[in-house]
């Protein structure tokens, strides 16, 4: 029942790497927002949250499955409501490539492996007659 497929690998890795970017990110974040720890506390709950679920999913969790499906879909609503406010004439949206990766690709790859998962059909364990 466990996710050791390969694609559940390849989510936990993705996973590990998206809450590594976000933590690196908040430390930059906070060396410029004077220290203050008020904002490290979302991407920090974010980081725990993808590890958390990235870890029962590997147990089989299927809730865990379904959690890690809502965090990257708001992941991607963020991103897309970054790129709509960018558009603006007063504000501006700068995309870096590991912004792109992070918040576009990973959580759609992340997104289409968790769905297949989740669809794919409970494997029964046959008992052997001894």
């Amino acid at each position: 029942m466990g996710m050791s497929s390969p694609k559940g690998n390849v989510v936990f890795v993705l996973l590990l790497v998206q809450a590594a970017t976000i933590l690196l990110a908040t430390v930059g974040e906070l060396l410029f927002m004077s220290g203050l720890f008020f904002y490290a506390l979302v991407p920090l709950a974010r980081a725990v949250l993808l590890i958390t679920f990235g870890s029962l999913a590997l147990r089989g969790h299927r809730g865990a499955l379904i959690g890690l499906v809502v965090l990257e879909a708001l992941s991607l609503l963020g991103f897309v409501l970054s790129v709509g406010v960018g558009l603006l004439p007063t504000l501006d949206f700068t995309p870096t490539l590991t912004g792109l990766f992070t918040t576009g690709f990973l959580p759609i790859v992340v997104i289409v492996y968790c769905a297949q998962m989740l669809t794919r059909p409970k494997s029964k364990t046959v008992g052997v007659a001894a």
